[in-house]
């Protein structure tokens, strides 16, 4: 029974039907080998950087590149070796194909440093615009950071959403600073540094973004900080909606 199983291991079919085989499926992997590069780099710069943006990589996806890999390579050996390709090499393509359609496409590049960045100032907008309005209202905003953070929770928007080296969601927090040149320790993307004056009268906002996978202060076209700023004018008319820094 063994040498006959051997014996049909070894068989060949014809040179001409093996490599249409081969590039048949040749093909049909491309499309895991593809579709996964954008989450092979995503999984490298996430494990080689303190911070990140955007969704962990897909595991369907990863793993469906992997088994089509091993799948084709195992076909071209056999076609290198003048031998029918085992059925099992075929089958770990398609299932590398089935993954690959099974983990869907994102249709919206939700990993973009800059993006997080306008996402982070429009977070930051919707704060100081709340508290704009609430100081021309009672000619003070709170002194204690509580309700700015809660402002924030509700202000955050999802493609702003940070995540460290093991993939854990960093949420979104208001540090308060002495003065309004001070920078907060401890910092992560996303953060809002707060001055507020001790009688409440005014306020400014400092948007901490993303650089390169770490932390960096928000800053204009000049070089400068990015500084959002609330101060109480009785003569001030009520402040207008943002317009959106993005869809």
């Amino acid at each position: 029974m063994t040498a006959v199983a051997r014996k049909g291991e070894g068989s060949s079919s014809p040179w001409g039907l093996r490599l249409v085989h081969a590039g048949v499926f040749l093909a049909l992997a491309a499309v895991p080998l593809g579709a996964s590069r954008p989450e092979w780099r995503h999984l490298v710069d996430a494990l080689s950087q303190p911070f990140h943006v955007g969704a962990p990589p897909r595991g369907g996806m990863l793993l469906g590149s992997v088994v089509a890999a091993v799948g084709l390579v195992r076909l071209l050996v056999s076609l290198a070796r003048g031998r029918s390709a085992p059925l099992w090499a075929s089958l770990a393509v398609l299932a590398g194909v089935a993954g690959t359609l099974v983990s869907g496409r994102d249709p919206v590049d939700t990993r973009s440093e800059p993006r997080a960045n306008l996402a982070f100032l429009a977070s930051a907008r919707r704060v100081h615009l709340a508290m704009v309005d609430q100081l021309q209202t009672r000619a003070e905003v709170p002194v204690e950071t509580a309700p700015w953070q809660a402002l924030l929770e509700q202000a955050f928007r999802a493609d702003a959403r940070v995540r460290d080296r093991t993939f854990q969601s960093v949420p979104a927090r208001v540090l308060r600073v002495e003065t309004p040149r001070a920078a907060a320790e401890r910092t992560v993307p996303g953060d809002v540094w707060l001055f507020v004056s001790p009688d409440g009268v005014t306020f400014s906002l400092r948007v901490v973004g993303l650089e390169q996978g770490r932390p960096a202060l928000l800053r204009d076209d000049t070089g400068e900080p990015v500084v959002l700023t609330g101060l109480f004018n009785p003569d001030l008319p009520a402040a207008e909606p943002p317009a959106p820094l993005l869809p």
